[in-house]
């Protein structure tokens, strides 16, 4: 956001401002034109300046005193904005028409300036601090509604990340109860590998977003727990660009697809089966790719669990439009991809061959 956004709210109008500016100063000319006036530079300076005085005012300087002590408590905030205020706009709605009745006295424009003075100062003066406090009060308004919805995003975000931690527990230990009667030492590895597990996973919950790097990390301690149990049934290739790992992603995106890769594709298939993992970049896209062999299933047969629906929720609360994720099949195997076309990154290189021969 602009730093002076704060401070002058309207400046993020400044298209609609200068419409207004422009019609005013049409119907200052025309007014002239037709009173036959537009022979002196003066009235035209005129023509231009006082619109651009006036709407300045307005726009800038009468939200200013209201703006300034928003920070303190009620009454103060409006007690201290109501008397700067006075102190504010009084002085420069007397100071508004000086300089047209200069440059109009200047283009033989004759004005009482008296009695101009004291109109500008009873009724423009009061009128800048009534549209001041509005436009402050509708200012204030937005930026409570953003920081709440801010909030609003990161109580979210949380929310999702907590019913991941469940949920791999729930389906790791399933898993390790199998091991307790077949390999009891095993079963103990896997015990601390899970250790490790939930200890990064939970210092992962506790950010927005993490270098791509310690998902991978994620990813690795989660197989080292999975090999325990599957063995040589389980075959992992790394093809990962390793210049992507400072990348910021919102944690947890690919282990649930690891995850399902795993229960859906090799687990079922008594040889086993591959898993690749692959990141890269395109044109600035990146690309996060989970790819395994198996009996290869559709979007809507791997759409259902808490993993897939809680990724695609993350990607539309952080990315927006700007991410995508789709599932499956590709050549011998599943392919499940998340595409996130908000993240660019400086340099570009040649895309390899997709898995499964696709």
């Amino acid at each position: 956001m602009n730093p002076w956004i704060p401070w002058f709210p309207l400046a993020k109008s400044w298209r609609v401002l200068g419409v207004f500016y422009s019609i005013w100063v049409l119907s200052f000319l025309y007014e002239y034109w037709t009173s036959n006036r537009l022979v002196s530079g003066w009235i035209w300076a005129s023509a231009f300046s006082s619109p651009l005085t006036h709407i300045g005012a307005f726009a800038f300087l009468a939200p200013l005193p209201w703006i300034l002590p928003r920070r303190l408590p009620s009454p103060w905030s409006f007690i201290l904005g109501l008397v700067l205020s006075v102190l504010i706009c009084e002085p420069v709605s007397a100071l508004l028409p000086i300089l047209d009745a200069w440059l109009l006295a200047h283009g033989n424009v004759k004005l009482n300036m008296g009695k101009l003075v004291v109109l500008y100062v009873s009724y423009v003066g009061p009128t800048m601090m009534l549209v001041g406090g509005l436009v402050a009060a509708r200012a204030r308004s937005e930026e409570l509604r953003e920081a709440s919805e801010a909030e609003a995003q990161v109580a979210k975000n949380r929310l999702l990340q907590s019913q991941i931690h469940p949920h791999v527990l729930f389906n790791a230990l399933n898993g390790l109860a199998e091991l307790v009667y077949k390999n009891p030492k095993a079963a103990e590895r896997a015990i601390r590998h899970l250790s490790d597990l939930l200890r990064r996973i939970m210092r992962a919950s506790e950010y927005m977003r993490l270098p791509l790097g310690e998902e991978r990390k994620i990813i690795a301690d989660f197989l080292a727990l999975e090999a325990i149990r599957l063995e040589h049934r389980l075959r992992v290739v790394w093809e990962w660009d390793e210049r992507l790992d400072s990348i910021e992603v919102p944690p947890l995106l690919l282990q649930p697809l690891v995850e399902n890769a795993i229960k859906h594709g090799i687990a079922p298939s008594i040889p086993g089966g591959d898993l690749i993992l692959r990141a890269r970049v395109q044109e600035g896209t990146i690309f996060l790719e989970v790819w395994n062999s198996g009996t290869p299933f559709h979007d809507h047969e791997v759409g259902r669990g808490i993993g897939v629906k809680n990724l695609r929720s993350r990607l539309a609360l952080h990315f927006g439009a700007g991410a995508s994720f789709t599932v499956g099949p590709s050549g011998d195997g599943t392919l499940a991809c998340i595409r996130l076309e908000a993240i660019q990154v400086d340099y570009v290189h040649e895309t390899p061959q997709r898995p499964g021969g696709r």
